[in-house]
């Protein structure tokens, strides 16, 4: 009987990215098992959204294991006891596939299947979601995370990449293989919005249809950056860009506008608060968690991504899916996605002000030229679509 682990920080980490992996490795004759942190406070999911996931598993036949936390770096007692949880795991069960995932946790559980890799043959997957050093990033990140991939990497039977600056970064290591994956894949059918959902969403956040409206979807986190949106608003309402809500005024460059944040995280306190200190409370609406993701999108104009720092995004990609034109970070991940003038805008994610530029650009397109510059992100989309990386996915594990 040939056996695989799935091994990620959180729980959310692995339901995001990894049923379809569990599916092709059970396709291929494995018994598929789990490891992970079920208890994490900064889960993207509600409680009852997580229950619902752990009830998927379950229905798979997935075996549970929990771990301790692998999220903070600094918390050595949570990342020893999760060492010692997964090297048990991992030597009992003598698993001939582990694919693990995420910086730290993808470290840790190296580093547990140094024995089973010497002594049963134990073949070691390691996807990075993102690598923390990369262009941009601080000395510290290059010394302390290159140093760590470097090291570890002589345990990783296939490293994993999934944008071209990892993809890079990634052959300067010392892993047996890398390989560049394009991203978890995106379903470019999930988002089907109700035929009403642009009338009935704008309806109940009483926002009319003269309103241009922005859009963010993403955990309430710092390295998700919904400040920086924030700051730029600031700067278009301080220097009358920005026609007051009830307005009926339609001279330019005065635009009617509304951005919504659709998220959960640990930061909707502060981004409350910051909302109020700016003024902002007639721009901005926190959505909290919801369900009805494709209506929202079907109800906005431009999709704003102001991340800090990402991979491939799962959550800008989706948009692009649905044909929304874009304002995003110039980062490592959405430069693979985008390009300038062409499906988005793009701005410095430390520089409000280079925000406001993108953001006026894409608040003077027509809604003609928002739809072309949609279209186009519908057809890059296809090259990312899940059944592509599908198939990527039952090849690698077929070969590994």
């Amino acid at each position: 009987m040939k056996k695989a682990l799935i091994h990620a920080h959180t729980a959310y980490m692995v339901t995001q990215f990894n049923m379809d992996n569990i599916r092709i490795l059970q396709s291929l004759g494995y018994v598929v098992d789990v490891a992970c942190c079920w208890q994490d406070d900064d889960s993207a999911v509600s409680p009852e959204a997580l229950l619902q996931r752990r009830k998927q598993l379950d229905g798979l036949g997935c075996g549970i294991f929990e771990t301790a936390s692998l999220r903070k770096i600094l918390n050595l007692p949570e990342l020893v006891t999760a060492y010692h949880q997964l090297k048990n795991v991992v030597e009992t069960n003598r698993y001939e596939i582990v694919h693990t995932q995420s910086p730290i946790g993808g470290v840790i559980c190296r580093l547990a299947c140094r024995k089973a890799r010497k002594i049963y043959g134990t073949r070691v997957i390691y996807a990075a979601h993102g690598f923390h050093f990369f262009k941009g990033a601080s000395r510290f990140n290059w010394i302390f995370f290159y140093t760590a991939e470097k090291f570890c990497s002589k345990y990783t039977d296939l490293l994993i990449t999934i944008n071209k600056e990892d993809y890079e970064n990634g052959k300067r290591l010392k892993a047996k293989d890398v390989a560049y994956v394009p991203g978890a894949g995106v379903d470019t059918h999930k988002f089907v919005a109700s035929h009403d959902a642009r009338e009935r969403i704008r309806e109940e956040l009483e926002i009319d249809e003269d309103t241009i409206v922005l859009l963010s979807v993403g955990e309430l986190i710092p390295r998700k950056n919904h400040e920086e949106v924030f700051k730029a608003l600031k700067m278009m309402k301080d220097n009358g860009i920005l026609a007051s809500p009830d307005s009926d005024e339609r001279v330019q460059p005065k635009y009617k506008l509304k951005y919504l944040v659709a998220g959960r995280g640990k930061m909707r306190a502060d981004l409350e608060d910051m909302i109020d200190a700016l003024g902002l409370n007639d721009y901005v609406e926190m959505l909290g968690f919801r369900n009805d993701v494709a209506n929202i999108l079907a109800a906005s104009d431009i999709y704003v991504f102001p991340s800090h720092q990402e991979g491939l995004p799962v959550a800008l990609m989706e948009a692009m899916s649905v044909g929304m034109p874009v304002v995003c970070s110039r980062i490592r991940g959405n430069v693979d996605l985008i390009e300038e003038g062409v499906g988005g805008y793009f701005f410095d994610s430390k520089d409000a002000s280079s925000l406001v530029t993108a953001l006026r650009k894409a608040l003077a397109d027509n809604a003609g030229r928002r739809a072309e510059m949609g279209a186009i992100n519908v057809e890059t989309m296809k090259g990312f679509d899940k059944s592509r990386v599908n198939e990527v996915m039952k090849d690698i594990y077929s070969k590994v």
